[in-house]
């Protein structure tokens, strides 16, 4: 399963990015694009699919700081993503909902966009002194004029598992969740955590089981706003679960149960490609 936001196409060009030089000759470059978003979401063109413009067009539009980004190469193609301040524009399309019927490439793109994005709305001042930070390597990183401190878009990691031990598994349910949906469980990691011990953790915490132990499986970039999803299958030990304050529910399924709940109500809430959760599920249901 070619799971989103996965498998870019794109080169970060990291040791290139450096000179401005690079920049400035991917911003001329004729086959240069760039994606547009607003307040998060994906502007779309008069044809319904996602905005792309060359970035001398782009340039003209009232831009959020720090204006174009620099996302990578693909191929000989520069691309640059930016945010159209709110208000000016018409509203953009839901992310995800862009996201779930774009091609594989363009969402591997509009998720490296919204993360770096996401960042420098967060990050216009320095947390080391408070000057106001500016942008350098085409906006893959912060500098602060005031006392030389460097960042840099940061990601979250969190551990996201599906606990199982035979033929059943545990699936837990948030209270803002639609009726029915059940899902994998998942947590960020704490500093000093293995990965193993983060998944141990959390599964004790929402669901008051021991892990025997954890077997990583695929991890997924997920940029809401920008974690890092590293996908575990958790062998537990029997017991009942007590959900957590949280979680609204946690319960065991069978795999015929969960077979029933993935073929049918949920297929509406998503495809199976969205989610490092369908992957884990998946694979447990063929006996991963």
């Amino acid at each position: 399963m070619h799971l989103t936001f996965t498998r870019t196409p794109l080169n970060h060009a990291g040791p290139q990015r450096t000179d401005p030089a690079f920049i400035d000759a991917c911003l001329r470059h004729p086959m240069a694009r760039t994606v547009l978003l607003t307040r998060g979401d994906v502007m779309l063109s008069p044809e319904g699919e996602p905005q792309v413009l060359h970035p001398a067009q782009a340039v003209d539009l009232p831009l959020d700081a720090p204006g174009l980004v620099f996302l990578g190469l693909e191929g000989e193609m520069p691309w640059f993503a930016a945010s159209v301040q709110p208000g000016t524009v018409a509203p953009g399309l839901d992310f995800r909902r862009a996201t779930m019927v774009a091609e594989p490439d363009m969402a591997a793109i509009l998720g490296r966009a919204r993360a770096i994005l996401t960042w420098h709305g967060r990050r216009h001042y320095c947390s080391n002194c408070g000057a106001e930070n500016a942008p350098a390597e085409g906006g893959t990183k912060l500098v602060c004029p005031a006392c030389g401190t460097e960042h840099f878009p940061r990601t979250d990691p969190s551990v996201i598992m599906l606990p199982y031990s035979g033929d059943r598994c545990v699936m837990g349910r948030q209270p803002a969740w639609p009726p029915g949906l059940f899902a994998t469980l998942a947590g960020f990691m704490e500093p000093g955590e293995t990965i193993e011990e983060a998944c141990a953790r959390e599964v004790a915490e929402e669901t008051g089981l021991k892990v025997v132990s954890s077997r990583y499986i695929a991890s997924q970039p997920w940029p809401f706003p920008s974690t890092l999803m590293i996908g575990l299958l958790a062998e537990i030990e029997p017991g009942e679960p007590v959900a957590a304050d949280d979680i609204e529910e946690a319960r065991w399924f069978t795999r015929d149960e969960v077979r029933e709940l993935y073929e049918g109500p949920m297929m509406r809430w998503g495809p199976p490609h969205y989610s490092v959760s369908r992957l884990l599920i998946e694979t447990w249901l063929k006996g991963g």
